[in-house]
């Protein structure tokens, strides 16, 4: 009886402590405070509400006022949900019971903004997440916070020198009157939006005219390829698309030698009533997800799809990312790594994004092609 009372009394204080540190935002470091709190309440709870099953408990504790991130798993729930995709099209996310999933979701609270000279600009705010990663250049913690591991694909620790990655200069000196940055579209002619019409500029196409738009602004030379490959003999084919896009990009390059960059624009697919977004600069912005090919299944290399910038591409997607969590919050997915090349292999500052899905409407999708061009200028400029 005595023992039962003491340990009624250590939970009492334990929950006690965990609730106070939950409560508490105007602190320093303070998610650190509340992940020890919240490790703090589940075990005093002898484990038996799970990770996240306190949290009804928690809300009354705290008077129903949500101070910390509530939900984690329906939000994880959600992200499974938010990146399947059509798999004819080579990149689409498969998660299944037996896949592996990794990856953290971060808030989506609206990107800190201030005016400058008239003009609402990102303020850079201090992301805890991206703070860690550079102290610890921890693999596990990189692999945990900010990917999201297909089951068709496997990593190995090697592959992730999160120092290299993190430090690689992808800086890129800008030349008048050149075309340096290539925007095209694998699937130009089947991603649309929940109210495009059938003219180009309201599918993901037009949303690459608004991200040249934006880039061009910040002075550099783009070319916008819009051509549709997957529209094949009249008719929609997704089978060779991205073959067809290799030719296409070669020869674009071969004209335009001072290319350094390339982007293969995509919108996500996700399924109906699946309608996310986030708010920057007062304005409702579609959010992007950054993907990477390994080149690599689950039992090893895939030898006939080589790729000599690999590395190159791993650093440009998590730098954008990094970037991205600390100028707009809540505005990027975790990375998600598939097994195939996805043509990434032509540049070592190629990537993959999947800007929004068919649940976004046009005007939200082509609101995130500033925020995105900013990150990208970020990261090309090395400034911010």
């Amino acid at each position: 009886m005595k023992k039962t009372v003491i340990r009624l009394l250590g939970v009492i204080c334990a929950v006690f402590f965990a609730v106070v540190l939950l409560g508490m935002k105007e602190i320093p470091a303070v998610d650190e405070i509340r992940e020890t709190g919240w490790t703090l309440l589940t075990q005093s709870l002898g484990g038996h509400a799970g990770e996240y099953g306190a949290y009804p408990m928690v809300l009354e504790m705290l008077g129903e006022k949500q101070y910390f991130n509530p939900g984690r798993e329906s939000e994880q729930e959600l992200i499974l949900a938010e990146n399947r995709q059509n798999n004819g099209s080579g990149e689409g996310v498969d998660v299944t019971g037996s896949g592996q999933v990794i990856g953290d979701v971060y808030g989506d609270e609206s990107a800190e903004t201030m005016a400058q000279g008239g003009k609402t600009a990102a303020v850079r705010k201090s992301n805890a997440a991206v703070e860690k990663l550079r102290n610890t250049l921890d693999t596990s913690y990189l692999w945990n916070k900010f990917y999201i591991i297909d089951s068709t694909t496997s990593v190995k620790k090697d592959m992730f020198d999160v120092k290299k990655l993190l430090e690689k200069d992808l800086k890129l000196e800008k030349k008048k009157g050149k075309k340096q940055i290539l925007i095209y579209h694998t699937h130009g002619a089947s991603e649309h939006f929940s109210d495009s019409s059938d003219k180009i500029e309201d599918s993901v196409v037009g949303v690459g005219t608004e991200l040249t738009k934006e880039l061009e602004k910040r002075g550099y030379g783009v070319y916008h390829d819009m051509t549709r490959y997957d529209w094949i003999n009249g008719k929609l084919d997704r089978s060779l698309a991205y073959n067809k896009a290799l030719d296409g990009i070669q020869k674009i390059r071969k004209e335009n030698p001072d290319i350094k960059v390339i982007i293969d624009l995509h919108r996500d697919s996700v399924g109906k009533g699946k309608h996310t977004y986030t708010t920057i600069h007062g304005k409702k912005s579609a959010i992007v997800m950054f993907f990477n090919g390994l080149s690599r299944k689950k039992t090893g290399p895939i030898d006939y799809l080589q790729n000599p910038n690999l590395q190159g591409n791993l650093a440009f997607s998590l730098q954008m990312k990094c970037k991205a969590m600390e100028y707009y919050d809540g505005f990027t997915k975790p990375i998600y790594l598939k097994g195939y090349r996805y043509n990434l292999h032509l540049e070592e500052r190629s990537l993959l994004i999947e800007l929004g899905n068919e649940n976004n409407t046009v005007e939200e999708a082509k609101n995130a092609a500033a925020p995105l061009a900013d990150v990208l200028d970020k990261v090309l400029s090395g400034h911010g």
